[in-house]
C-alpha cells in the first residue's frame, strides 16, 4: 500500500526543508519536494498544507495489561485498548509490571504486548516488576537472549515501601544480567527503575556505578520529578551520562515537578539532551499515601497526558518543539536500542503524528498504516468496536407474562 503525504511541516524530529513523505508499505521510502506516486502504484495522497508531520510517539512505561491493585481487588486498573493508544499519538508501546505481579503475571504482559502488535502497533516489554525475580524463563538473562519482545528489566522499585527492599548486591547482579543478556541479544538490556520517596532516592544505583564496571547509562530511572531531592539528583545523573526519565500526568505535584515546568527548567539549564525522556504510567494506579503511609486516595494513569504535558511544555513554557519531541521519539528510541524508530528518516518504519496548527493530534499512522484519520479513530482493537456498541445498545429485557 502506497501512501503520498505532501506540503506537510516535517519534524524528523529535527526540522527540515522537505514536505512530501512517500510511504510504500511500512516504511517511509522518499522525502523530498514535489514528490508523486508511482505510475504503477494505486495509493492515497494526503495534503497536510498547515500541518506539522512528526515521527509516532513511544510511550516506554506503559501497564498495558492493567495494574494496581494497593487498595485491594476492586483497584486493579484494566488493560489499555489500541485506540486510547492511538489517539494518544503512540505507536511503540513498552509494557511493565507494577506493585502486583501476583494477579498480574509475565505471561500475560507478553500475550497483551503480542496482541497490540497484531493490532497494528509496535510493542515490547520489560520483565519484572517491582519485585526484580519475576521473569518467564527462570532469569533475566534468557528472556533477553531467547524472547524478542524483553528488551530489559522493570519496573523494578527502589526506594519505596512498596518495593521488595532489593539489596545492592541483588541489584548488581541483575544489572549484569541486564547487560550481558543485552550484549548477547543485540538489545539495549536497560533497567528501568522505579524511583519511590525514600530516603535512599538514586544512592543505590550511584553506589552500583561506583563500585562496578556497571556503565551508567544501563539504568533508566523513572519518575525522577516526583520530588525536589529526586529531580535535583536526576541533573547530577544527568551530567554524568545518565538517563533520567520523566512522568507525566502528575497533576498533583507541586508545579515545579511537573513535565512542562522540568522540560524548560533542564532546557534553560542545558540538560534537555538525548538521555531525557517522558513516559505516561498509563493504566497504572496513582495512590496517594500521607506522611504514615496510609492510603488516602487512588486514581489511574491515563497514555492521553504524554502528548499533553509535551504539547503544553511547547505552547506555555517555550520549550522548542524538536527538543519536546525527542523526549519522546529519538531519545526512547536510541536508549531502548529500538531499530528504525524515532525518527522519520528513509528507511525507517512509517509510524507518524500529524499536528494541525495549535498541535492537537489530527492524523496517526502505525507501520504505514492510517489509525487515526481527521481526529477520530479507525482502527480498533478486536473487541473494542463490539463492547462500545453493546454498551449503547444494551436494554434491559421484558419478560412476556402467559396465562
Amino acid at each position: 500500500m502506497w501512501c503520498l503525504i505532501k506540503n506537510a511541516r516535517i519534524f524528523t524530529p529535527e526540522p527540515i526543508a522537505e514536505r512530501d513523505l512517500l510511504i510504500a508499505g511500512t516504511q517511509i521510502v522518499a522525502q523530498g519536494n514535489d514528490l508523486h506516486l508511482p505510475a504503477y502504484a494505486d495509493g492515497e495522497v494526503i495534503d497536510l498544507e498547515g500541518c506539522y508531520l512528526v515521527p509516532g510517539f513511544i510511550d516506554a512505561h506503559v501497564h498495558i495489561c492493567g495494574g494496581g491493585g494497593e487498595a485491594g481487588p476492586s483497584s486493579r486498573t484494566p488493560e489499555v485498548q489500541l485506540s486510547q493508544l492511538t489517539q494518544a499519538g503512540i505507536t511503540t508501546v513498552v509494557g511493565c509490571l507494577g506493585t502486583d505481579a501476583i494477579s498480574r503475571s509475565m505471561e500475560e504482559l507478553l500475550v497483551k504486548a503480542r496482541a497490540l502488535e497484531e493490532e497494528g502497533i509496535t510493542s515490547y516489554i520489560y520483565s519484572g516488576a517491582y519485585q526484580a525475580n519475576r521473569t518467564l524463563l527462570g532469569n533475566l538473562r534468557l528472556d533477553l537472549v531467547l524472547i524478542d519482545k524483553v528488551i530489559g528489566a522493570g519496573e523494578i522499585a527502589i526506594s519505596d515501601h512498596r518495593s521488595a527492599q532489593p539489596q545492592i548486591a541483588e541489584l548488581e547482579r541483575l544489572a549484569a544480567e541486564a547487560r550481558v543478556g543485552g550484549m548477547l541479544a543485540g538489545k539495549a538490556g536497560v533497567i528501568h527503575i522505579h524511583l519511590g520517596e525514600g530516603k535512599k532516592g538514586l544512592s543505590p544505583i550511584l553506589k552500583i556505578v561506583e563500585d562496578t564496571e556497571i556503565p551508567i547509562s544501563q539504568f533508566m530511572p523513572t519518575h525522577i520529578n516526583r520530588t525536589e531531592r529526586l529531580l535535583s539528583e536526576g541533573a547530577k545523573l544527568l551530567k554524568s551520562g545518565g538517563n533520567i526519565d520523566l512522568t507525566a500526568g502528575c497533576d498533583d505535584f507541586a508545579p515545579e515537578l511537573q513535565v512542562p515546568f522540568v522540560l524548560n527548567w533542564l532546557n534553560k539549564q542545558g540538560l534537555l539532551n538525548n538521555r531525557v525522556t517522558v513516559t505516561s504510567d498509563g493504566n497504572g494506579s496513582l495512590p496517594q499515601y500521607d506522611e504514615r503511609g496510609e492510603l488516602i486516595g487512588m486514581g489511574i494513569g491515563s497514555v492521553r497526558v504524554l502528548w499533553r504535558d509535551i504539547r503544553e511544555a511547547v505552547l506555555n513554557y517555550q520549550v522548542p518543539l524538536e527538543a519536546g519531541l525527542r523526549t519522546i521519539t529519538s531519545n526512547p528510541a536510541q536508549i531502548l536500542k529500538l531499530k528504525n524508530k524515532g525518527r522519520i528518516k528513509i528507511g525507517y518504519d512509517a509510524d507518524l503524528v500529524a499536528l494541525n496548527q495549535d498541535l492537537t493530534i489530527e492524523q496517526v499512522w502505525a507501520k504505514g498504516k492510517i489509525m487515526i484519520r481527521n481526529c477520530k479513530p479507525v482502527a480498533f482493537g478486536m473487541y473494542e468496536t463490539s463492547l462500545a456498541s453493546h454498551l449503547q445498545t444494551v436494554e434491559t429485557p421484558t419478560l412476556e407474562v402467559k396465562g
